[in-house]
């Protein structure tokens, strides 16, 4: 009986060790964005924070803006709180291009991926009153003279709509040397300065200007996806059909500091897999033009290892790479 009573004992421990709740949050979550608001990314942040609260995947979240330095502000603030699951971070091309071209000495790898969200592409815009109407008609005033027009971008250089600029002057055969370009604290910033006058041709992720296409207040003028787009965008055509090889992909990675542990990310990747289920995430998407491309952390870190790889070649063609900060 004292045997007994012993495994018995021993088994109830065990079933109370098993009973122990994964880790979850136990305040406010914080989803830190490295721009103004108005952006791409932080539509996306604050369209994440609103299903995962209705679906109650976690009891609160705040969206953090922390604009600055090519998104470097944020990154620094995400990792003062190494190992801290309650901080979160959307993020792109930035954390590893800025690496390439020796602005910070953080890269990925710095930092705990969490999933790939999805992929997008990039429009190029102009007032409605512009008397630039086709794609075609800017690349040959470029190539007439290659800082003739301004292009305003969001948030830092090095991202999608630096990336896409350069391919486009490479296309016109003046690459970035003499482009004026403006970088503003978000793509919401850029877009009003466009239709303010204050520059000539807006770049941006889709899902920051599709309102103001809608609205008439900006004119597509091409995008930079392999094929036509539908929807809003299903009279814009691609650059490919202009004749101009600017064909480039982007995308958007939720990411937490330094140090999380297996059950902090267990925690994210079932959450990030039940949002990109939820049907107002779908809708988004589509309305944006985003391709739902959820991955799991470890297949995202193969996924930026792969990027990496894509975007170290095409920023040296670009004239843009150069050491690491140390």
């Amino acid at each position: 009986l004292i045997q007994w009573a012993a495994v018995l004992g021993l088994c109830a421990a065990c079933v109370d060790v098993m009973a122990q709740p994964a880790w979850k949050p136990e305040r406010s979550v914080e989803i830190v964005v490295g721009s103004s608001p108005g952006g791409g990314t932080d539509i996306t942040a604050r369209l994440l924070q609103k299903i995962m609260q209705d679906r109650r995947l976690i009891d609160s979240a705040i969206v953090v803006n922390k604009p600055g330095g090519g998104q470097t502000v944020a990154w620094a603030y995400l990792n003062q709180h190494s190992g801290n699951g309650h901080y979160v971070s959307i993020v792109n091309e930035p954390l590893i291009t800025n690496r390439i071209m020796g602005v910070s000495a953080l890269s990925y790898r710095n930092f705990t991926p969490l999933g790939l969200l999805f992929k997008e592409y990039v429009v190029f815009l102009v007032r409605p009153d512009s008397t630039l109407k086709t794609g075609v008609e800017l690349a040959e005033l470029l190539k007439k003279d290659a800082g003739g027009l301004s292009f305003g971008q969001g948030s830092s250089r090095g991202n999608n709509a630096h990336t896409t600029i350069g391919l486009l002057g490479m296309a016109t055969g003046d690459g970035l040397k003499n482009q004026k370009m403006v970088v503003f604290k978000s793509g919401g910033e850029a877009l009003a300065a466009l239709q303010g006058g204050h520059i000539d041709v807006g770049v941006s992720t889709i899902a920051a200007a599709i309102q103001h296409i809608k609205a008439g207040r900006v004119r597509a003028l091409a995008t930079t996806s392999e094929k036509r787009l539908s929807g809003d965008l299903a009279s814009t055509p691609t650059w490919k059909e202009q004749g101009f090889d600017v064909v480039y992909g982007s995308w958007r990675v939720l990411f937490g500091p330094h140090g999380m542990s297996r059950m902090q990310m267990a925690f994210w990747e079932d959450v990030l897999n039940k949002v990109s289920q939820a049907e107002e995430w779908k809708a988004a998407l589509v309305q944006n033009q985003q391709e739902n491309a959820y991955l799991s952390a470890e297949e995202t870190r193969k996924f930026l290892d792969a990027e990496e790889a894509r975007l170290t070649p095409l920023f040296a063609d670009l004239g843009l790479a150069k050491p690491a900060q140390k």
